[in-house]
């Protein structure tokens, strides 16, 4: 029998901190501000090492080489214990590159990357899929966000939309580690399974001296995203993008995976509706969570949250081609006319669900009563829910 906590270990490689290798950002010669350099992922070659779902390739899960391209093709790989060679064929977009390795004898139990004079040994880590097969996952990066607000996001998806498993990567929380988060997600019914996976890694930077995808370079939450995918999420009914200050709204009697299900090609897009950061009651010394914030603007084009949130029938046949790679707001080689919006479909974007590390949004002295409206709907679903505290 399964039990609740799913292998969650990940194999990493990085070039040493000497090594006159490194990752450049795109036309490296443009000017950038203060600071972008030193969020900028310079080192890191691979994120996650593991079987593939069908049990004969190992992957390997990381950056777009980038000005490394040419170090990448010459990589040579060898099975351990074997040393047998392997054969390798790279997948790679522009912020996320999948390596698939072929050849390994049975018993292989590392592989051993040979990169630019280095030398990586990464244990291969399970392919959970089988274990999580049937299951409505929802996925999701975070960095020191509330407890209380993990459990919430968590508690409210998993009434709501039938949720019933979390793969949960933290990036270098440092309020709590990833046994707090498992035993926050073990106390919300109906979360079977969940992996905590930690990746105290360089989230990234967006990039302004690039106007075509300024947010390339933000590699390791599009690296997880793949991970989400071909090891946790393969054989999975459903599989949710989703952040903690999101929660997915769906018409009555149904749920955003059976939308996916229904789809024509098995993927369903939202936008969102932002609810201000007005607190509906008096909180105390607690920590206001979702339900706690009701209220939205009047204004329906003020409150439009544009990007894109996706959800996916992993099962459909294209998915399993290795050069369809999901990012944030996006499913890089999606079919043609492959992406569905339903109506009703949409997400609730919590203003006051924020660490506010990106932007200030936890601040509504600029809101007036004569701006905001209560939302209903979001009220009623929130009162229905348990409490989570």
């Amino acid at each position: 029998m399964t039990g609740f906590l799913l292998p969650s270990v990940s194999s990493a490689a990085f070039l040493p901190e000497g090594s006159v290798l490194k990752r450049q950002p795109r036309v490296p010669k443009r000017e950038r501000p203060a600071g972008f350099l030193d969020k900028f992922e310079f080192r890191a070659l691979v994120y996650d090492a593991f079987r593939h779902a069908d049990g004969e390739r190992i992957l390997l899960v990381g950056p777009p080489p980038l000005n490394l391209a040419a170090e990448l093709r010459s990589a040579r790989y060898l099975a351990l214990p074997s040393r047998t060679p392997l054969r390798a064929e790279h997948h790679i977009s522009l912020s996320v590159a999948i390596t698939a390795l072929t050849g390994a004898p049975a018993d292989t139990v590392a592989v051993e990357m040979r990169f630019g004079g280095e030398s990586f040994p990464l244990p291969l880590q399970p392919n959970v899929s089988p274990l999580l097969a049937g299951r409505r996952i929802v996925f999701t990066m975070s960095k020191d966000n509330e407890l209380a607000w993990i459990r919430e996001w968590a508690a409210y998806h998993a009434a709501v939309q039938g949720a019933d498993a979390v793969v949960f990567f933290d990036n270098g929380s440092t309020r709590y580690g990833p046994d707090d988060i498992a035993a926050t997600l073990r106390q919300v019914p109906g979360i079977a399974h969940a992996a905590v996976l930690s990746w105290p890694y360089k989230y990234g930077p967006s990039d302004p001296a690039v106007r075509l995808n300024p947010f390339y370079a933000l590699f390791l939450q599009i690296a997880s995203m793949s991970v989400a995918l071909r090891r946790y999420a393969a054989a999975a009914e459903g599989l949710l993008n989703c952040d903690i200050d999101e929660l997915v709204a769906t018409p009555p009697d149904t749920t955003v995976f059976e939308l996916a299900r229904a789809a024509r090609a098995g993927l369903v897009t939202m936008r969102g509706q932002f609810v201000e950061a007005v607190p509906e009651r008096y909180i105390g010394d607690g920590v206001p969570t979702h339900r706690d914030f009701l209220s939205r603007l009047r204004d329906p084009a003020a409150r439009l949250s544009r990007p894109r949130k996706w959800a996916l029938d992993p099962s459909r046949p294209w998915v399993q081609n290795l050069d369809v790679h999901p990012y944030m707001h996006w499913i890089e080689g999606r079919p043609l006319f492959g992406r569905s919006s339903p109506p009703g479909l949409f997400y609730w974007h919590f203003r006051g669900i924020n660490t506010n590390w990106k932007e200030q949004r936890t601040d509504a002295s600029n809101i007036s009563a004569s701006d905001i409206e209560p939302d209903h709907a979001l009220a009623a679903i929130m009162q229905s829910l348990p409490i989570t505290d």
